[in-house]
This record gives structure tokens, C-alpha cells and sequence, in this order.
């Protein structure tokens, strides 16, 4: 993966709800949100030659589904190296959630 615009497209293909940063309108779960939570570019004489943006990406369930899990972990991220969090449930919300972090 090159960029969140292909992460976009493979959500779109896979049928998974994707937004970068917050949903303009409330949405049910499932979903998928995108967050740039650092950069770590190489660069010298104040010019970046190679970008590297470090993503969180949070997938929100009402019930643990393993078949999504699958979906996301080897059809949207298949090409790149993660890591992701147990899955945690947050009873304010009534939702399950597990984050991946990665970088592209």
C-alpha cells in the first residue's frame, strides 16, 4: 500500500466504511477510521526525500467478527507490516474495537 487513498479504495472494494479522521454523520459499526499519528521522513538540507507517515487505523464492531478481522487483515493490509491491539470493548460506546498500526 502507497498511500490512504489506496487504503480508501481497498475499504470501497472490500465494502468496509472508511473515513480519515471522524464520520461527517453518525454511522454504525462496522467501520474503519484512518489517523496520520506521526511522520518519521528522511530528509537533508531542508528537503524530504523519503516520506513515511505512521497510520492507526480503528476498526469498530458491534460484536467481535472474525470474518471482518480476516477481511481487513489479509485483503486491505495484506501487502504492508502492522501491529495491532487485543480486541477492547468500550461500554460506553457498546462497541468493540481493534487498532492496527502501520506506516506508508
Amino acid at each position: 500500500m502507497k498511500n490512504l487513498e489506496e487504503l480508501a479504495e481497498r475499504c470501497e472494494k472490500e465494502e468496509i466504511q472508511y473515513t480519515y479522521g471522524v464520520f461527517q454523520e453518525p454511522i454504525s459499526p462496522p467501520h474503519v477510521v484512518a489517523l496520520e499519528t506521526e511522520t518519521d521522513n528522511f530528509g537533508a538540507d531542508n528537503i524530504v526525500f523519503y516520506r513515511k507517515n505512521l497510520i492507526q487505523l480503528d476498526l469498530t464492531m458491534d460484536y467481535i467478527d472474525f470474518d471482518l478481522i480476516d477481511k481487513v487483515e489479509n485483503k486491505i493490509l495484506y501487502d504492508i507490516y502492522w501491529n495491532k491491539t487485543e480486541p477492547t470493548y468500550l461500554s460506553d460506546e457498546k462497541i468493540w474495537q481493534i487498532s492496527y498500526f502501520f506506516e506508508i
